[in-house]
């Protein structure tokens, strides 16, 4: 074996501990990182499945908190009389709302009962589940994510008090759950007619607690071209009304939305970047406190002619084996935890399941191989500039 590696394997077991948590404190980092990427990743994917349905969402100019006439649909409509660039408008009305007696916010939307299923195609619904959410007033169409959370299934009646004025306390009929590829795995829809006549029956008929308002409206497009001619129409059609309008395509008002209310992309590529600088951190110190222990060997290295180059590559090695070691661990966790364990079952919010993909897991062994060159470097430099006088002083 090459004298060089057989050092360099001597060294990683001579303190098996010190190579153990350092191996751990890299790995772990890596996990994070490797878990972060999937679940931006899923992310990314759930926003680009929205963006090929060729929707646009109309919001209120000032903010998405501020609600919109519910007759701007009828206006929106008219800016095609012929239907056929503008194929549906459903408006939608936040209500959010929790089970009784549990405090796990849910995410529902009260839409256009006549205009939901051809806007939205991708919910994927059977014959008898689109007959039953246009007979049954009291219809819902529970996310798969959250019918796994809450247990709920197709037939059950359950019961959910609206996030916002007037609090209404809402009975429902779950009328589907199963989850299809391109749903969106947390939202629940129910119908727009329902929770207006509660609202009515409650007696709440002022500002925007009152019936005829929606938080948005949802704009299905013929072709690419019309989703990029209505983006600028709608708001021009309304700029002058006291109630302006901001138009954009589902994916940009998707990720407008989840910066706004979440931030979790963002915050999760903070995180993933913290945790590799910290693995820097664990391993230079790791190959600072190697270098200190080991100078009387570096020194009779130095004294016998080894040129500085090879020490200075002896220790990048060592370090790179290390880091690699623990990236490799690290990432293999959380590939082998979420695709052949029950771990795999855990939902996300926005995404149902956690994907971790052998690409992500290869750019994790490149953070891993980053970390192990960075880390290294002023150790190894170090010890590689070590004059041959001051290494015999070392050894006295």
């Amino acid at each position: 074996m090459h004298l060089g590696l057989t050092y360099v394997l001597r060294n990683l077991t001579r303190n098996r501990l010190r190579t153990f948590l350092t191996c751990a404190a890299v790995g772990l980092p890596i996990t994070i990182y490797v878990l972060s990427t999937a679940v931006i990743d899923g992310i990314d994917d759930f926003m680009n499945s929205a963006a090929q349905q060729l929707r646009l969402v109309v919001a209120n100019n000032s903010s998405v908190i501020y609600p919109l006439p519910s007759g701007y649909r009828a206006k929106i409509e008219s800016l095609d009389p012929s239907g056929t660039r503008i194929l549906s408008v459903c408006g939608m009305r936040w209500i959010g709302g929790q089970l009784e007696n549990d405090p796990r916010p849910l995410t529902t939307l009260a839409a256009d009962v006549d205009s939901f299923v051809e806007t939205f195609p991708d919910q994927q619904l059977t014959p008898k589940e689109e007959e039953q959410w246009r007979r049954d007033r009291q219809s819902i169409l529970i996310g798969p994510s959250t019918a796994a959370n809450f247990g709920l299934r197709p037939g059950d009646r359950v019961n959910i008090r609206s996030s916002l004025p007037p609090y209404l306390l809402l009975e429902f009929h779950v009328v589907a759950t199963a989850s299809r590829p391109g749903r969106d795995p947390v939202t629940n829809y129910c119908r727009l007619d329902y929770l207006e006549e509660s609202i009515l029956a409650s007696g709440s008929a002022e500002g925007w607690d009152a019936t005829g308002w929606v938080s948005f409206f949802y704009v299905r497009c013929a072709t690419k071209a019309d989703l990029d001619h209505y983006r600028t129409a709608i708001d021009s059609f309304f700029a002058a009304s006291i109630d302006p309008t901001k138009t954009e395509d589902e994916k940009a008002f998707l990720n407008e939305f989840i910066s706004q209310f979440f931030d979790m992309p963002r915050n999760l590529d903070r995180l993933a970047a913290i945790t590799i600088v910290v693995a820097v951190i664990a391993a230079a110190n790791t190959m600072n406190m190697n270098l200190r222990d080991r100078r009387s060997e570096i020194a009779i290295l130095r004294s016998i002619g080894y040129p500085a180059r090879h020490i200075f590559g002896l220790i990048q090695v060592e370090s790179l084996v290390m880091c690699l070691i623990g990236g490799f661990i690290g990432a293999a966790v959380p590939f082998v935890g979420f695709g052949y364990t029950p771990l795999g079952d855990i939902s996300v919010p926005l995404i149902q399941h956690l994907d971790i993909r052998l690409a992500t897991c290869a750019r994790a062994q490149s953070m891993a191989l980053i970390v192990g060159l960075s880390a290294a470097v002023w150790p190894a430099w170090s010890a590689a500039r070590m004059t041959v006088v001051a290494a015999l002083r070392n050894l006295e």
